[in-house]
Formats: C-alpha cells, structure tokens, sequence
C-alpha cells in the first residue's frame, strides 16, 4: 500500500510539500493583493472624504448665493413694479398737463394777448354791479349794462381760472421732475441691482457646476471604491480559503511524515530481523552439528522457534 512504502511516501511528502510551498507563495500573493487594494480603498476613502468637505462647503456657499440672487431679484422686481407706479404716475401728470395747457389755450382765446389784472377786475365789476343796483336806467341801458356786467364776469372767471390753471400746470411740472427723478433713480438702482443679480448669477452657476463635477467625481470614486473593495473581498475569500488548504496539507505532511517514520522504522526493523534471521540459521547449522553457541545464539533460535523450548544449548 502507498502508505505503507518509503519510498512512495517520501516521494508523497515531497509532492505536498511543493505543493504546500507554491501554495504559501500564492497564499502571500493573495494577502498581498488584498492588502494593496484594501490600502487603495483607504486612500480612496480619504480623497471622498476631502471631496464631501470641499462638495459640503461649494453647496454651503451655493445656498447662500441663491438665497443672495433671490434676495436681489425680489427687491428688482419690488423696484420695477413701484418704477411702473412712477412711469403710471408720470404719464397720468403728463396727460393732466396736457389737458391743462389744452384750457389755457382755449382760455387764452377768450382773454386774448392783453394782461389782464383779476384784482382791478373784480374792482370793475363790482363797480358795474353797484352802478347798476344804484342808478336808474331805461330798458335798453340796462339790456346793455346787464351785457357788460355778464361780460365781466366771463372774463374774470376766464382770468380765474387762467391763474389756477397755470398754478396747477407749475406745480405739476414740479411734480412731474420730481416724479422723473424718482423714476432714474429707481432706474439707476435697479439697474445697479440687475448687475449684481448677473454676477451672482454668474457665480451660482459656476458654483453649480463645480457641485455637480464634484458630485460626478464622488459617484466615480464610490463606485470605484466599491468595486476595488468588491475585488479585496474575493481576495480574501481566496485567501482563507487557501490559508483553510494550506492547514489541511500540513496536517496531511504531518501524518504523511509520521507513516514515513514509521514505514522506514518498520523497514529498518524488517532488515534488522533478517539479519538476525541469518544469523540464527548460522547458529541453528552450528547447532546440528553439535558446535557449542553462544547465549545469543541459542536466544535466537528460540525466537525464530528453530528448536524446540526447553532444549539445552549444545556443546562440542
């Protein structure tokens, strides 16, 4: 039997032993290899770190900029809708101007070119309406008196309302220039406003954009991550496995080494007993030919039962 034959176990043990030598190299490739990815995966997971820092502070500083840029265009458009107010305003002034200038010229036809004094008018047709309730007249005087009092009136009324109209006209001009300089102020402003809103625009979208590279660089180095880790893992699967084989063969060199022992033990032995198997035939010829042996001699004859226990040693 294989167990049983030196030679085939020592060549059995020195099979298992290469075996267990290529095996202890690939385990240590394997350890190696796991090692070296595992160490990858750390490095890796420092540089997410450092990206979720950096990805943290971009989105900190993003969300502050919107929060800026929608600040801005509420208070643009806050500053539009009261420069539509003002531009409202203006235009209503503008028309109530027109329409005024409008009466003065038609008043102006009822007055004429000449300067007209209202205070010395109204002296004069309170004279006309005095003279009138005072004096005694016939029909067709008071026919004409009663014209020229109504006259009066009208002019003076005209006169009147000329003054008031150029009045309102002076303090609507006034109005209407501070109404248009209200309105480039906000112009101005908003303007101003729409600038910074630009720049901020400009800057979110950068920020933007620097978010999601370094979101699409996080995904990356996750998945690459997770996959070196992935591969670390059947590294080390392998490697316990073969740590698992490596104990087994060299429990199996252990016993492989113990049967050699023992088969070369039982060989030697064999050999011994053969040889001492020759010698107790030498001695059993010494023994039938009546030499005398020694007690070694005769003690080997017993052993092998070459002669009979009991039976005396013989002498010469």
């Amino acid at each position: 039997m294989l167990g049983e034959d030196p030679e085939l176990l020592k060549a059995r043990l020195e099979e298992l032993k290469e075996r267990l030598k290529a095996s202890e190299k690939e385990v240590l490739e394997l350890k190696n290899n796991r090692d070296s990815l595992n160490l990858e995966v750390k490095e890796i997971s420092n540089q997410i770190r450092q990206l979720l820092t950096d990805y943290n502070s971009v989105k900190e500083e993003y969300m502050k900029l919107k929060k800026q840029k929608e600040e801005l265009y509420n208070e643009v458009q806050k500053l539009k809708e009261e420069r539509n107010r003002i531009r409202e305003d203006l235009k209503a002034l503008s028309d109530e101007i027109k329409n005024l200038l409008n009466e003065i010229k038609n008043l102006q036809e009822i007055i004429g070119k000449r300067k007209i004094n209202v205070y010395e008018l109204k002296e004069r047709l309170e004279h006309l309406e005095w003279e009138y309730q005072t004096r005694t007249m016939n029909p067709e005087e008071e026919k004409s008196f009663l014209e020229k009092i109504r006259d009066a009136e009208s002019l003076l009324r005209a006169a009147e309302r000329y003054t008031e109209c150029l009045n309102q006209v002076r303090n609507l001009r006034q109005l209407l220039n501070e109404k248009r300089k209200i309105h480039k102020e906000l112009t101005d402003s908003i303007k101003k406003l729409s600038n910074q809103y630009l720049e901020i625009k400009t800057q979110f979208k950068d920020l933007k954009d620097k978010a999601n590279n370094l979101r699409s660089k996080l995904s990356e180095l996750i998945e690459k991550k997770e996959a070196l880790r992935r591969k670390a893992d059947e590294y080390h699967a392998k490697y316990i496995e073969k740590i698992n084989e490596i104990k087994q063969m060299r429990e199996e060199i252990e016993r492989t080494a113990l049967m050699l022992k023992a088969a070369e033990l039982s060989k030697t032995l064999s050999r011994r007993r053969s040889e001492l198997y020759e010698i107790a035939l030498k001695a059993l010829e010494k023994y039938k030919q009546g030499e005398k042996l020694s007690l070694d001699e005769f003690k080997l004859l017993m052993e092998f039962n070459l002669i009979e226990h009991g039976a005396a040693p013989s002498s010469a």
